[in-house]
């Protein structure tokens, strides 16, 4: 049984309120008189009389005590939990986000063995599924919704007790960022129109908070899987810094956290291409984040920061980092004759080879002939700079295949502006726009023509004039006008503008491809000839664990360049593979998400019930498993007290017209 409204019991002050009425009600006695002559004694008497008097034994008073009591019960709304076989149709969400791959310790003072393995929260949660299925479900439709990075209907109005077991079975832990609101939604809509239906929700409790809750039409309720206070000690960042390429010594910074308040402290290990660089040993410190150095370092294509001890959560206990393989920029700069723009890349530390074009050559034969055999310089480049209207030739063949593997930055190459734009800049937040106002600086006329890969970060009078973004995962910028109808190259921030730009096309100079949230889709250079590509395991978690990459994903044009990030964290090779077997690899880092590694104790989700749908959310508990249910009303006791109270007051009522009251 359950109560919907607490505070109705200040009602239940009428009770005493009877009392003290039966208590100060005055008391007549029939008394026969004799004669006219004993009135004035019978008159002294009655005056003497004193309203305060012993509580006497009446059935009046009991029957009005029960009566009131009765409305009072009433108005808290009283209803008996229905558990089970209350409704045909049962939803199930399956709370398989990163946090239940935790271990579930059976006794949280006792001392942590890392050696030893131990149930997780997931295998939990199915031990309890196949069980509550089992009893609950009998009878019964379950469909099954699990947490993931999408919400994914396991079972839909499933009865055979063999296929809900083995649903349950696969279950698997989702380590990006898991769909929480996604799945309430869903399984409400399971339910919506369908009043012969239940929610239950099976989760560790910790769940991101919504603000604006999912409302449900139907009774929900919340399985609770605890087991204890697991210990987590996690890498949050970890990043090289300083010289790179080989000969050169770079720095590693990282930042530890932990949950444990016990002395035992976690040691941290540093490895360059699988070889230990650095070690040391970091102190627990309950909620503190402890910045970490190492110095000296030799070049290595892959970085790898692992923590060892006391830990229940090892997904977070590993972080990867790549090294730069140049030291220069090499930049491919072709140009009517920029001297400025030439000069700031130079002074942004780039190595510029310079290609004289000239685009206005129709008409002229020898210039022409020129343009056509346009040779393409050898080597590979960081980044190609197209200033001005470029000739067919740089748009086809060698230099077209040169340009779609290498990141690309245009300046006014498309066809000749007409409108003029007027206003003050509005520079949206982008590291190419870092320190930078543009305030006073003149932009010529626009094409207005839009790259279909990028976003404008720059916009003078609401007109986009700078356009970022990537294609084919290798980065793009665009400016939509000439730099020659600018005094943007006299500006003092020319230079820092050329600069921010170099920084943010040779990121991507890295061995790897960077650190990614588990499930992410990115952007991959894909190279055209390629046929074929495959995620592969390096090392890390993912070994451990056993899990296999999905295949890469594929568009109409062959390999796509947008993929998506394998689920499990730990080291990745993106292997490519052309015509000919030749393999290119990159390598990338796939972390959980942050939030799965915060192991506090949560309540689990908040839901909310529409008004009017006979099932409004209780009060909760929690018994000696650590389950907590939320009580739903799946029968209400309204109508029986009410016509409870009725028969009471009719009674009492026969009672007063016999005379019965004193």
């Amino acid at each position: 049984m359950g109560i919907q409204s607490w505070l109705s019991l200040w009602f239940g002050l009428s009770l005493p309120a009877i009392v003290l009425m039966y208590l100060f009600k005055r008391k007549y006695i029939d008394t026969p008189v004799p004669s006219h002559m004993l009135w004035n004694r019978v008159l002294r008497n009655l005056e003497a009389n004193r309203p305060w008097q012993k509580l006497q034994n009446r059935l009046l008073l009991w029957l009005q005590l029960l009566a009131a009591a009765l409305l009072v019960f009433a108005l808290m709304q009283p209803f008996l939990q229905v558990s089970g076989g209350g409704s045909q149709h049962l939803v199930i969400v399956a709370d398989t986000s990163g946090s239940m791959s935790a271990e579930a310790p059976g006794d949280a003072a006792k001392k942590i063995d890392p050696s030893s393995g131990g149930s997780t929260r997931l295998e939990l949660l199915k031990e309890r599924l196949v069980e509550y299925t089992g009893r609950e479900g009998r009878g019964r439709d379950i469909s099954l919704v699990a947490v993931g990075a999408r919400p994914a209907a396991l079972l839909s109005r499933e009865s055979s007790r063999e296929d809900i077991v083995k649903a349950i079975e696969q279950l698997q832990p989702y380590y990006g960022q898991a769909s929480y609101r996604e799945s309430l939604s869903l399984a409400s809509a399971l339910t919506r129109e369908d009043g012969d239906s239940e929610v239950v929700i099976f989760t560790d409790g910790q769940w991101k908070d919504d603000t604006a809750q999912i409302a449900f039409e139907v009774p929900v309720g919340i399985e609770k899987i605890s087991g204890g206070n697991p210990v987590n000690a996690a890498v949050e960042q970890f990043g090289i810094s300083g010289a790179s390429g080989p000969g050169a010594s770079s720095r590693a910074v990282a930042v530890i956290t932990s949950n444990a308040s016990s002395p035992e402290g976690v040691e941290v290990s540093l490895y360059g291409d699988g070889k230990l660089l650095a070690s040391r040993e970091v102190p627990s410190s309950e909620g503190e984040r402890q910045t970490l150095s190492f110095d000296g370092l030799p070049y290595a294509e892959v970085y790898r920061l692992a923590l060892t001890g006391a830990d229940h959560y090892k997904a977070d206990n590993e972080a990867y980092a790549f090294g730069y393989d140049r030291t220069e920029t090499r930049v491919l700069l072709l140009t009517p004759g920029s001297f400025f723009l030439e000069k700031a890349l130079q002074l942004g530390g780039s190595q510029v080879t310079r290609v004289n074009v000239d685009a206005e050559s129709e008409g002229n034969p020898a210039q022409d002939q020129a343009s056509k055999s346009l040779p393409v310089p050898e080597g590979e480049f960081d980044l190609i700079v197209l200033d001005g209207p470029m000739p067919e030739t740089v748009q086809q063949g060698e230099w077209e295949k040169l340009i779609s593997r290498t990141p690309l930055w245009t300046l006014g190459t498309g066809a000749k502006g007409t409108s003029r734009p007027q206003g003050q800049p509005v520079i949206e937040r982008h590291p190419v726009t870092a320190y930078l106002s543009l305030s006073g600086v003149y932009i010529g006329s626009v094409s207005g023509e839009r790259p279909s890969w990028g976003e404008p970060i720059v916009k003078v009078g609401g007109t986009p004039v700078i356009y970022a973004g990537t294609e084919a995962g290798h980065p793009r910028l665009s400016f939509d006008f000439r730099l020659q109808d600018s005094d943007l190259p006299l500006s003092p921030e020319f230079p820092v503008l050329v600069s921010n730009v170099l920084q943010w096309i040779t990121s991507d100079n890295a061995s790897g491809l960077g650190r990614y949230i588990a499930g992410t889709v990115v952007n991959i250079p894909v190279a055209l000839d390629t046929v074929n590509a495959q995620w592969l395991p390096a090392e890390g978690y993912v070994k451990e664990s056993g899990y296999i990459p999905p295949e890469a994903l594929k568009s109409d044009k062959g390999i796509s360049a947008a993929q998506t990030v394998p689920d499990v964290p730990g080291l990745y090779r993106f292997e490519q593979v052309n015509p000919a077997g030749e393999t290119v690899s990159s390598w990338l880092a796939v972390a959980p998400d942050p939030f799965e590694g915060n192991l506090a104790e949560g309540s689990g989700p908040a839901v909310s019930q529409l008004a009017g749908s006979g099932a409004a959310a209780a009060e909760t508990g929690e018994d000696q498993e650590g389950r907590r249910s939320t009580a739903l009303p799946g029968l209400s006791l309204l109508p029986w007290l009410a016509l409870l109270a009725l028969l009471v007051i009719a009674l009492e009522w026969g009672v007063y017209q016999r005379g019965r009251s004193i």
